[in-house]
Order: structure tokens, then sequence, then C-alpha cells
């Protein structure tokens, strides 16, 4: 399964569009049904491997793309089988229509045998300390939570939901670290979201923010501000590429330890509404 956006990122309400997709699907009069028997579970084990883990993570539990684990169980099996094999429109979760009814039930079947990596993980710091230090680092300026906040950044109203405390952490620390990418957003290839670039006009004039779209002629960025730069390459000095840094600060040296952990534990516990 390709990266769904995040998620990420600008919208965490991973299955909202089920019934969309559900009308979509190149229809198989076999209904989708998880397979949970032994040997079912071992080939729905080898196709996620080979068609999902790349964005959601070996054992499902997020990657570039959200958390699967207890999706199934959240939305059974018919609406599980639609977004697999159907995709979620407007979004990097494109559709393995190729799967058979049989074989898609094989890949929730496994699904169901995994843990719940981002609900068992717990943090360890204080949730209500942890608004407060949120709120007082500014972090609402850039992040959008319940339709608060500002859209820089990506939305973090269900973060909690899709990702666990080490990752959270590890975000903190190193933003432009380990970002989520979307396939077919490009004229090639996968999309690294949130890449830091930096353009320089032929008269000097320099432009930081992340990448917005991007094809063979044009580059559109966002800098930290909100606001959107749209340029023609061949109207460009220079245009640089930059993994590993972000317009979002890292906290490694502004936030105690106590901080940093009651920072993680507010993130954690933004599931959306339940």
């Amino acid at each position: 399964m390709s990266a769904i956006r995040p998620l990420c990122v600008a919208a965490l309400g991973l299955f909202v569009c089920v019934p969309a997709v559900l009308s979509q699907i190149p229809r198989d009069p076999t209904p989708v049904v998880s397979k949970t028997s032994p040997e079912d579970v071992a080939t729905g084990k080898k196709l996620y491997e080979a068609t999902c883990s790349r964005c959601h993570g070996l054992d499902a539990g997020g990657s570039d793309g959200p958390s699967l684990q207890g999706a199934p169980e959240r939305l059974g099996d018919e609406a599980m089988g639609g977004i697999i094999r159907g995709g979620i429109p407007g979004t990097g979760m494109n559709g393995f229509g190729s799967l058979s009814a049989e074989e898609t039930g094989q890949v929730i079947g496994y699904l169901r045998t995994l843990g719940h990596t981002a609900d068992t993980e717990i943090a360890k710091g204080d949730v209500t300390k942890g608004k407060s230090v949120y709120e007082a680092s500014g972090c609402a300026g850039c992040h959008i939570i319940s339709g608060e906040g500002g859209g820089v950044g990506p939305e973090l109203t269900r973060v909690g939901a899709m990702r666990g405390p080490s990752y959270l952490r590890t975000a903190l620390l190193t933003p432009g670290t380990n970002l989520p990418q979307e396939a077919g957003a490009m004229e090639r290839g996968r999309f690294t979201q949130f890449l830091f670039v930096h353009v320089v006009t032929k008269d000097g004039h320099s432009v930081d923010g992340t990448r917005v779209s991007e094809d063979s002629f044009t580059i559109e960025i966002k800098d930290a501000t909100g606001h959107f730069h749209a340029f023609n390459k061949l109207d460009v000095q220079r245009i640089e590429k930059i993994p590993g840094k972000s317009v979002m600060p890292s906290f490694k040296d502004t936030l105690s330890a106590p901080q940093l952990d009651d920072l993680v534990a507010y993130l954690a516990s933004l599931k959306g509404a339940q």
C-alpha cells in the first residue's frame, strides 16, 4: 500500500473516504473475508511485505504511512478490502486491484494477527503538562489540532492514533528525517513530502521552504510562514533539495528531558473523535 497523505500529515482521518472507495473498486463477485488459517496468514504475510510494508512498516505499525494495526477490527473486512483494492482517492494511497478477493482476505487475516504498537506503546510523560509545552513552544502556529492552528506543517488531530511515542520523539528531535513518501505524485518515482528546498533566483534572492509540488519545469514551495512560492526552473539560478533539514526546529536543545516526555505524551494522546 502506498503512503497515505499524513498524514501524515495534511489530514490524518485515514479512513474517512471509505464509501467513495467502495464505489470505485473493480467489482469481484467474491466477497472479501479475512482468511485466518495458518496457511492463509503465511501467504498474507508475504503479500503484505511485497505490497504494503515499505509504507506501513514490516509490523504495520507505521512508517511513511500510518499504522494499520487494529484497522481490520475497526473497519471490518469489506471496508478494509475496499481500501486495499481501491485505494483512497485524492491521497497517496493507491489501490491494488490486481489482488483477488482471496488474496486481499489473506492480507487482512495477517493484519489481524499483529499487535497494536501505537496503542500499547506507553508514553511516560504527563499529558496535561505536555499540552502546556505544546502551547508555549508555538507549535500551534504551524500545526492544526481539531480545526485550530496553522497549516504550515501536518495536521496533528489524530497523530496519536497513527504514530507511537518513539516515532513522535524522533520527529521532535530530528524533524527532517524519515519523511513520508507518496507514490505517483511526480512524473516519475516517489514524492518525498515536506522535503526542504533552497531556491536562489537569478537576481540572488533566496527562498527556503518545503516542497509542495514539482514537475520537469516548475517547483512550488511553502515557507515557514505558510506563504507559497512558485518558480519556473529556467528562471532560477539554483535549486537545492536538502534531506534531513526542516523548517520545523528541533526541540533537542530547547526542551528539557521531562518537557520532551510530556510533549510526546500529549501528542500520543491525540486520537481524534472516538
